[in-house]
């Protein structure tokens, strides 16, 4: 696998984009892989770094990026929201789609949980496909985080403190972005969909996702279900068992349906 690390320009500032590509071969099809909320390309126990290294095994290039102020991405974070991450998603799609050894009409979209959103939201982009990792894909309800209330109404921000340890600040923005880009336009994506479940997810609720599978009525949306997996599919916890099963069941239709 050769490394390559990236500078996407998005508006004001830079996403840092982390291209992995497959050690033979001179063009290939790419996936796009989107952390999930308050993460970065490289954490949630390294979660999209082992698909990363599996997809490229089978040909595949794939790009990590870290989202607004998170990772190495250095935008302020009172941006954090929707808008601006969303824009920072279609800025790296349209990178990916410039590069010469990426096959252009053969990229595809993976979000986990908040990037699951953004994947469902990012729907209008010639995507080839879209794969949701537990992903808040009720795009048309709103998804936010608990926080303290009375600390957002004194100081305007509120400290959240992460599972794996760190602090991290939500401001005001985040809740008004969530409102303003509620909708449904992942109803009118026509390319394959693959919604994966950890069906015991303490994070984000399993049955967002199997509400989505046996509601929206689309011949082109396939699921694959984990039992005894939690948010990162264990990942977090060192243990890549149920992230290896998922590996297993994931790739093989991302392979079919993207080249």
């Amino acid at each position: 696998m050769k490394e390559k690390l990236c500078f996407v320009k998005c508006i004001d500032h830079e996403v840092p984009l982390q291209i992995d590509l497959p050690d033979e071969g001179q063009e290939f099809p790419a996936m796009l892989l989107i952390h999930g909320f308050m993460s970065a390309k490289n954490l949630d126990g390294h979660m999209l770094q082992k698909i990363s290294s599996e997809l490229t095994k089978k040909g595949i290039a794939t790009a990590r990026m870290d989202l607004c102020s998170m990772g190495e991405n250095i935008c302020s974070r009172e941006k954090y929201g929707m808008r601006i991450m969303i824009e920072e998603v279609k800025a790296c799609f349209k990178y990916l789609q410039s590069l010469s050894y990426i096959s252009e009409k053969h990229i595809g979209l993976l979000g986990h949980s908040l990037g699951g959103r953004l994947a469902f939201t990012c729907s209008t982009l010639p995507a080839k496909l879209i794969v949701t990792l537990n992903g808040a894909i009720n795009t048309d309800e709103m998804m936010v985080p608990s926080y303290n209330k009375l600390e957002m109404q004194q100081l305007g921000y509120s400290i959240l403190h992460t599972s794996d340890g760190r602090v991290e600040l939500i401001y005001k923005k985040f809740e008004r972005d969530m409102k303003d880009t509620l909708n449904m336009s992942i109803s009118k994506f026509k390319n394959p969909i693959l919604i994966c479940i950890a069906a015991n997810d303490p994070t984000l609720d399993p049955n967002v996702g199997f509400k989505f599978v046996k509601n929206c009525h689309m011949e082109n949306v396939n699921s694959i279900v984990i039992d005894g997996a939690n948010h990162t599919f264990n990942a977090k916890t060192g243990d890549y068992t149920k992230l290896n099963e998922l590996n297993n069941k994931m790739i093989p239709w991302i392979c079919q349906n993207i080249k």
